[in-house]
C-alpha cells in the first residue's frame, strides 16, 4: 500500500468570508480546482511550519499577517491518497495578498453563508467555480468543529436564508 502523503490548508477568515483559491491550471495535482492555499508538508518538516511556508509561497502572506485560531480534522483525499491538516486563522489588518501565479490562477473571499449549504450538499457553486470534494469536506468540519473556537461559525449557522 503507498504511504499516505501529509499536506496542509489554511481556512483564513475575514469578516465572515474565506479566502478560497482556484489552482493553475497547469499543476499536476488538482490543477484549475478549487481549494484553501497550502501544500505538501516536506519530509521532516511539521506541518505548522509547512503551512506557514506554503502560505508565504501562494499568497506572500507571513504568520505575522494571520492569527491561527484552531485546527479541524484531517481529511483524506481518495485519488491522492493524501491527509490534509486544515488550520483556521483570522485575518490580521488588511495586508496586501499577491498570488504566486505559477501555482494560483485567481482567488477570493467567499461568504461562509454561500458555503453553509455543503452541510447538506456536495457541491457549491461560487463566483470562482464549484467546491467539491475534499475541500467540501474541511468546509463541512469548519461548521461541525469551528463553532467551538470561532463565534463567527455559530454566527452564520444561526443566520436564516
Amino acid at each position: 500500500m503507498p504511504k499516505v502523503k501529509r499536506a496542509v490548508v489554511l481556512i483564513l477568515v475575514k469578516d465572515l468570508e474565506v479566502l478560497l483559491i482556484r489552482r493553475s491550471l497547469h499543476l499536476n495535482q488538482h490543477g484549475g480546482e478549487i481549494g484553501f492555499p497550502g501544500g505538501m508538508v516536506d519530509p521532516g518538516e511539521s506541518p505548522l511550519r509547512a503551512l506557514y511556508r506554503e502560505v508565504e509561497e501562494e499568497l506572500s502572506l507571513k504568520p505575522s499577517d494571520y492569527f491561527i485560531v484552531g485546527e479541524l480534522s484531517p481529511v483524506k483525499t481518495l485519488v491522492s491518497n493524501t491527509k490534509i491538516y486544515p488550520y483556521v486563522a483570522l485575518l490580521r489588518g488588511n495586508p496586501k495578498i499577491v498570488p504566486n501565479p505559477s501555482e494560483i490562477e485567481a482567488f477570493g473571499f467567499v461568504k461562509l453563508r454561500k458555503l453553509r449549504s455543503l452541510l447538506y450538499e456536495d457541491t457549491v457553486q461560487t463566483d470562482l467555480g464549484a467546491v467539491w470534494g475534499a475541500t467540501a469536506r474541511i468546509v463541512r468540519n469548519l461548521f461541525r468543529e469551528g463553532r467551538s473556537f470561532m463565534p463567527e461559525v455559530e454566527k452564520v449557522l444561526k443566520l436564516g436564508d
